[in-house]
């Protein structure tokens, strides 16, 4: 696990698959969007449009933002990768 900003917290992975009528970049940039909204901002998005995936590193243990990137993702995705 990365440790994330000098703090003690370990930051976790989720690797969502989208699925091949959207585009990873467009994915991101809406998640990114839904999170503000939602005032989280402890979250690092990646989009590679190569794999078509959307990766995002969020604070361990953190229950609310891991089911709020979930539940946006539901859609979108074809598989998750947890790291």
């Amino acid at each position: 696990m990365i440790m994330g900003g000098g703090k003690d917290d370990f930051l976790r992975n989720l690797r969502f698959l989208i699925k091949e009528q959207f585009e990873a970049n467009s994915v991101a940039n809406d998640l990114r969007v839904q999170l503000d909204i939602n005032r989280f901002h402890d979250v690092n998005i990646s989009a590679e449009d190569k794999r078509n995936e959307v990766t995002v590193q969020i604070p361990e243990a953190n229950g609310n933002l891991e089911e709020t990137i979930e539940s946006f993702m539901q859609d979108y995705q074809s598989g998750i990768i947890l790291e």
